[in-house]
């Protein structure tokens, strides 16, 4: 590899790294990352937007003889992940940062050839899709590969704020509402906010421009992953993503998705499990053993963004989005399903039961607790905007 090109990898990294130093606060994922054995390699994969370069970047500062470079850099196209970090390893650096690593072909047979030479640890960040079970090479054993999801309504509010509240565990969100709802008040207000702009964290400026441009690439280029993307192939996963954001849960199955969109209904689970594994999709299963199909939800803020392009977004279904997308981080939910005609509640969450709806919901469906907007609490009821803080 010619000196130029090194001598280009090295000044890239020392002004990206000087440029995260923008960036003070650090999201949640952070110190569990720096606690990880240094016999392993590090994998972080997420959704595009959510923070993983500046996380490496991050990391990078802070980790001595380190480096960063972007598998995608046009420099490096020629070469080989092995030839590029072996040739850096040459010039002192033992610490390699590897961003957008799936975008360099067969990056798993090369991480596991470096991983058994020894000279170099590597940290890589990857899209939602990457899997290295199923990569082709053995990094089961190599790699610790952590998920970094959409910030919550808490990181938001920190990172885009300039707040600092800690998080707070599930039992204290449902045993103290009435105490957190007087600290935190002031929040209220900003979740719609947080709603249309929260999650991924694009700048103010030109943020639904990006955002779309992000949609297109997870599914024009990380979905490669899975299998070869066609022109069609990604008109209908677009559409899918539009069809589920101008409707109300339980609206949309894979029936009404193969009859919307003209495709097979095995074509219609197949992209819904594709958007799922590309992290713009969340798919949430039935409790028990009740043969049902999931409910579908999108990650924040997609709903909100398809909404921009004219239909009236359902109160609802953007409720229960929110709720999902952060109770699922901290145990698997699930939601409940009766016998015809039978009304039940929303969701279980570990061993409890939750509704979730606007400010008169009542307890008609028996649950334990109800979610519920504004500021209210009592006879179970919590301000649904506290569930955002719980990681």
């Amino acid at each position: 590899m010619e000196d130029r090109i090194l001598t280009s990898l090295v000044a890239t990294s020392r002004r990206l790294m000087a440029w995260a130093k923008k960036f003070p606060k650090k999201r949640f994922l952070y110190p569990e990352l720096k606690r990880i054995d240094e016999e392993y390699y590090v994998g972080i994969k997420g959704l595009r937007g959510v923070g993983k370069t500046v996380l490496m970047l991050q990391l990078a500062m802070e980790t001595e003889k380190s480096i960063y470079f972007s598998a995608d850099s046009t420099l490096i196209k020629p070469f080989s992940l092995y030839e590029v970090v072996k040739a850096l390893s040459s010039l002192g650096y033992r610490n390699v940062f590897i961003d957008e690593i799936h975008r360099k072909p067969d990056w798993a047979e090369d991480v596991k050839t470096l991983y058994d030479e020894h000279e170099v640890r590597i940290f890589f960040s990857g899209s939602s899709a990457v899997d290295i079970l199923h990569s082709g090479a053995d990094l089961s054993r190599r790699v610790v590969l952590k998920e970094l999801p959409p910030a919550s309504f808490r990181e938001w509010l920190n990172i885009r704020k300039g707040m600092d509240i800690p998080v707070h565990s599930m039992e204290e969100v449902i045993s103290r509402p009435f105490d957190m709802t007087e600290m935190y008040m002031e929040l209220h207000a900003l979740w719609t906010e947080y709603m249309e702009r929260g999650g991924v964290l694009y700048p103010e400026s030109g943020f639904y421009d990006a955002l779309e441009n992000s949609i297109r690439k997870v599914i024009l280029e990380d979905l490669s992953a899975l299998r070869e993307i066609s022109v069609k192939y990604e008109t209908d996963a677009y559409r899918l993503l539009y069809l589920v954001a101008k409707s109300a849960p339980f609206e949309v199955n894979y029936s009404s998705i193969a009859k919307g969109l003209g495709v097979s209904k095995n074509m219609a689970i197949r992209l819904v499990e594709d958007l799922s594994k590309a992290g713009l999709l969340y798919t949430l299963q039935p409790c028990g053993s009740v043969r049902k199909e999931p409910k579908l939800y999108l990650t924040v803020p997609l709903r909100m963004f398809f909404a921009k392009k004219g239909f009236s977004i359902h109160l609802g279904a953007l409720r229960e989005e929110f709720f999902v997308n952060h109770v699922r981080w901290i145990s698997q939910p699930c939601y409940l399903k009766g016998k015809r005609g039978e009304k039940t509640a929303d969701f279980k969450v570990g061993d409890w039961i939750i509704e979730v709806g606007g400010e008169k919901k009542r307890r008609y469906q028996r649950p334990d607790y109800i979610a519920v907007d504004g500021l209210l609490t009592g006879n179970g009821r919590i301000p649904l905007f506290l569930f955002g803080l719980i990681y």
